[in-house]
């Protein structure tokens, strides 16, 4: 029995919901986490081409910051640097940052979820460029044994079975949701079946109780629901 959670690093309803994903991991030792990413940002985009598609964009992260308790102001502040040119206009490919994710996997296994939130954290909660050489190598270094070679992420990048499972891992993400394709999505997975516990940012309370209940065998009980972010990259702002 474990969790499956189906996230993505340029997810701002993800990173909003990284909290409850802890308090449920941390409370529930006996479930493993397992963790897609998904392909929420499927081309690559820029901070200003955000902008210039979601007008509403700063109001957005404001609103993020005061539902969550998960702070933007970093990531507002890279926004408007960007947009001024006084800053560098960050890049989100959801493919691109599969890989390092399979690859520190890979390298230290187990810490799933944290790896993720750590890199959603980085670019959320810290403006960092998270599609970076150096940023990643920066991240995954929490996690790496003392003594790995320096370039130990790059070669695991290079290596056509980690680049593989990165595509899979999507891909399964996809055919998981099928036609519901909203980011974050936490199932209970047992025995071979799935229980939709929660789609889209929900408080702790709603998924606790759906959890709860999946564990208990009720199944009936109301999905947690709430705000979310689509394949195609456009988030409820």
């Amino acid at each position: 029995m474990n969790l499956l959670y189906l996230t993505d690093v340029f997810c701002p309803w993800c990173y909003g919901f990284a909290p409850v994903m802890r308090r449920l991991a941390a409370e529930h030792p006996e479930l493993p986490v397992r963790v897609l990413g998904g392909n929420l940002m499927d081309e690559p985009q820029p901070l200003t081409g955000m902008l210039e598609e979601y007008p509403t964009i700063r109001e957005f992260f404001a609103r993020l910051q005061e539902t969550t308790g998960q702070s933007t102001e970093h990531f507002r502040q890279a926004l408007e640097q960007a947009v001024a040119g006084t800053g560098p206009d960050l890049l989100m490919h959801s493919p691109a940052m599969n890989l390092p994710l399979a690859a520190l996997r890979h390298l230290a296994p187990g810490h799933e979820l944290e790896q993720m939130e750590a890199f959603q954290m980085a670019f959320y909660a810290q403006g960092r460029d998270v599609m970076a050489a150096g940023e990643q190598a920066a991240i995954a270094a929490a996690w790496l044994p003392a003594g790995t070679p320096a370039d130990a992420l790059t070669a695991a990048m290079a290596d056509p079975a980690i680049r593989s499972a990165a595509r899979h891992d999507a891909a399964e993400a996809e055919e998981v949701m099928g036609e519901f394709l909203l980011y974050p999505t936490l199932y209970l997975e047992h025995d071979g079946q799935r229980t939709l516990l929660a789609r889209g940012y929900s408080d702790y309370a709603s998924v606790r109780a759906k959890l709860d209940d999946a564990l208990r065998g009720v199944r009936e009980s109301p999905v947690a629901q709430g705000a979310a972010c689509s394949l195609d990259g456009k988030c409820c702002f």
